[in-house]
């Protein structure tokens, strides 16, 4: 829930308090609602809806049993009194962030929801159009919801496309000294596509122009004269599809939790657990149950397109049966000889378990953190470099005995990048742990949660598995 509150209210600009305090709440609410439920398997809908003002609703709607979490608490505990108690923070705790939060049951439905308040920052949108008063025009009609970035030629667009962080391009297609598919073509090719949506709003219905067009895969197409309301709505539906798309998981992993060899599991938490960013798990059945933990260079749907190049070449390469000993000397061949990912750099670290050793290859990834039984904390000393810089060089295969050890933690490096601390890795670790037991048996879910940051400060997509 906290990388969809992330990734989308963070799309629709929604300032950073409510962000990070939707985060808190929304986290609240939920465990309060598994709390208080009679074991019902139903389904939970999270719904963002744009308001009359302009800014958002977040809304949860469940068919559960209603418990209005408002009126049944009894607990006059305040928040500022510095003092914890079992029950009744959560009521405290909602109210301080959102005062104007709700709970109601309608057509046996249930509904929380909380209101969200849109950031100073409009979304961008660059309009193509050799005719002034038709840019005057679009400018006027769009002022009051995007930041309009008006261009007259092919060469302005692009340009356009590259400085600014649009969400929308905006294109007429018969411009004065030739059309716009060049650029759309162009564009097509680039890493922008993937982000920017595209409406043509021209002054042709030519069936032929339209066929076209449409070829080359626009969102909407809009004939002159447009009315406003109408342009508005075609931005907002254009700009949500591909919002949605961002963070559809179109491989889900559906995996918490994978069992290795000699009776060990994997923990997967964060980016990993959801597929919706750069960092990717991978695992690897048929030789000692092993798995592949992977971070692509950037950061959502950019990075996971990178990544899905790379997956691609580990299932091909793992499924002649050779042993994944080997898997990144060939990878290594070829990200140098630019097979895939030329525009992007990995990380890979593949680990498996076999009689009671954990063994590793790391390609420039975070090294693995031992935790054995007493506590004493440590890096397990063995990384070679980024994979594709020279292809002389060879993996090598390292070792830890899983004898004395109670944990070994495997991380991509937003775990700690996120967190703007000063101190290591290693001493970021060492003050997670002061205050859990390490023979607790969600130490591992304890792990993850006290290691979490405010929305608004996750700059990288952050994974962890622990290994137990």
């Amino acid at each position: 829930m906290r990388q969809v509150l992330k990734h989308v209210l963070g799309g629709l600009s929604i300032i950073d308090d409510d962000l990070d305090a939707a985060g808190l709440v929304i986290t609240e609410y939920l465990t309060n609602l598994l709390r208080h439920s009679k074991g019902e398997d139903e389904t939970v809908v999270l719904l963002i809806t744009r308001t009359n003002t302009s800014d958002y609703m977040l809304e949860i709607v469940d068919d559960l049993s209603p418990y209005n979490l408002f009126e049944l608490n009894e607990s006059d505990w305040d928040i500022n009194s510095g003092i914890l108690v079992e029950g009744g923070m959560g009521v405290e705790l909602i109210r301080h962030y959102f005062p104007a939060a709700d709970y109601c049951t309608t057509n046996n439905k249930n509904h929380f929801s909380v209101p969200l308040k849109q950031g100073k920052d409009k979304p961008k949108a660059i309009y193509v159009d050799d005719d002034k008063a038709q840019l005057a025009l679009i400018n006027a009609y769009l002022k009051d919801d995007y930041d309009v970035v008006s261009c007259q030629d092919l060469t302005e667009a692009w340009q356009a496309i590259t400085l600014h962080d649009a969400q929308v391009l905006i294109l007429d297609y018969q411009l004065q000294k030739q059309t716009s598919e060049p650029l759309l073509i162009k564009l097509n090719g680039s890493d922008y596509r993937s982000t920017l949506s595209v409406v043509m709003l021209t002054g042709t219905d030519s069936e032929d122009i339209i066929g076209r067009i449409n070829r080359l895969g626009i969102d909407d197409y809009l004939v002159k004269p447009v009315k406003k309301v109408r342009l508005l709505q075609s931005l907002e539906r254009v700009t949500n599809r591909v919002k949605a798309f961002e963070y559809q998981v179109q491989t889900p992993s559906n995996m918490i939790d994978y069992g290795m060899s000699d009776g060990f599991r994997a923990h997967l938490f964060g980016s990993i657990e959801v597929g919706d960013g750069g960092d990717f798990f991978m695992p690897i059945p048929n030789q000692q149950n092993g798995f592949i933990l992977g971070d692509m260079m950037g950061h959502g749907i950019q990075a996971r397109k990178e990544s899905f190049a790379i997956k691609g070449f580990v299932r091909g390469f793992l499924a002649s049966k050779p042993h994944c000993n080997a898997l990144l000397n060939g990878l290594n061949q070829a990200l140098y000889e630019e097979q895939l990912c030329k525009n992007s750099l990995v990380t890979l670290l593949v680990g498996y378990v076999h009689e009671q050793r954990f063994y590793w290859l790391n390609a420039g990834h975070p090294p693995p953190i031992a935790i054995d039984k007493e506590g004493n904390v440590r890096e397990l000393q063995g990384v070679d470099p980024l994979l594709g810089l020279s292809v002389e060089h060879q993996y090598n295969v390292y070792s830890e005995s899983l004898s004395d050890l109670q944990h070994i933690l495997v991380y991509t490096d937003g775990l700690f990048d996120n967190r703007e601390n000063d101190v290591t890795e290693l001493q970021q670790i060492k003050q997670l742990l002061s205050n859990i037991s390490l023979n607790d048996g969600d130490f591992a879910s304890i792990l993850w949660q006290n290691s979490q940051v405010s929305l608004s400060k996750e700059v990288d997509d952050a994974s962890l598995i622990v290994i137990n």
